[in-house]
């Protein structure tokens, strides 16, 4: 080491040996946090260079946009294609309509999803299990709160990890 260098030692030792002797056998239990953030992509949708806000919720059985985020992005939707979508509240909310195929990349794989158009959502738009199941997502979480997600291309086998956001 050069004169005058400081060696930190390291924090885990440190704390270890640092503890009362009775207490240095004992077993330290981690547990989890309150709450952890939603995560979210930033995929190019239907050909445009805006960044639109997509966040992943596998609990969710359909992909839905809000309606102000389809019409900014020049999505068209069947509005003979309605469902109705009970809210957090209880409440059933009408769908505008199905945007059929619409293109989503991340990076170098494109994918086409069916889109449920919706008004005055919390969100731009909302990836359900419709993603997951069509790309295969494998999803790998770290102790730090961080998300990765390994997508398949359907159409050509191809992998790819991308990270996400907290929201």
């Amino acid at each position: 080491l050069p004169e005058g260098a400081i060696v930190q030692r390291d924090v885990v030792e440190q704390f270890r040996q640092d503890r009362p002797p009775a207490d240095r056998e004992k077993r330290i239990i981690v547990a989890a946090r309150r709450g952890e953030d939603l995560r979210v992509v930033y995929p190019k949708i239907n050909n445009s260079q805006e960044e639109v806000e997509c966040v992943l919720d596998s609990g969710s059985q359909i992909v839905s946009m809000d309606t102000n985020i389809a019409v900014g992005l020049d999505i068209t939707w069947d509005p003979d294609v309605v469902i109705h979508m009970q809210s957090a509240n209880g409440n059933l909310n009408p769908t505008r309509g199905l945007a059929r195929n619409v293109p989503f990349r991340f990076g170098d794989i494109t994918i086409y999803l069916q889109v449920h158009v919706m008004d005055n959502v919390p969100y731009e738009v909302l990836m359900g299990r419709p993603f997951d199941v069509l790309v295969e997502s494998e999803v790998k979480n770290t102790k730090q709160g961080d998300q990765y997600i390994t997508l398949t291309d359907p159409n050509s086998s191809r992998r790819q990890q991308i990270g996400t956001y907290s929201r």
